[in-house]
């Protein structure tokens, strides 16, 4: 299982310490993974994190905004999607 969104997160945390390839994933519109934790605090870092690298791409601070709640919603409403198939 891919862990590129891993590498978002703010502290160690590893495959094997999440429980393996159980997790799943989100795809960013971008496609990159996120791995999706359980921890919302995490989870919400780790999106928001992603969400500045598309932030800093954006020329105009108005349209970064925009591509920032645009990724943020696509994101989450993966992941409620992925939590209500459970």
């Amino acid at each position: 299982m891919p862990t590129r969104g891993l590498r978002h997160l703010p502290i160690d945390i590893s495959k094997k310490s999440l429980g393996g390839n159980n997790l799943p994933i989100v795809k960013c519109l971008c496609g990159v993974e996120i791995m999706i934790v359980p921890n919302v605090k995490l989870m919400s870092q780790a999106i928001e994190a992603h969400i500045l690298k598309h932030k800093k791409k954006a020329k105009d601070p108005k349209e970064a905004e925009i591509e920032a709640e645009r990724i943020r919603d696509e994101l989450i409403t993966q992941i409620l999607d992925k939590a209500s198939q459970t």
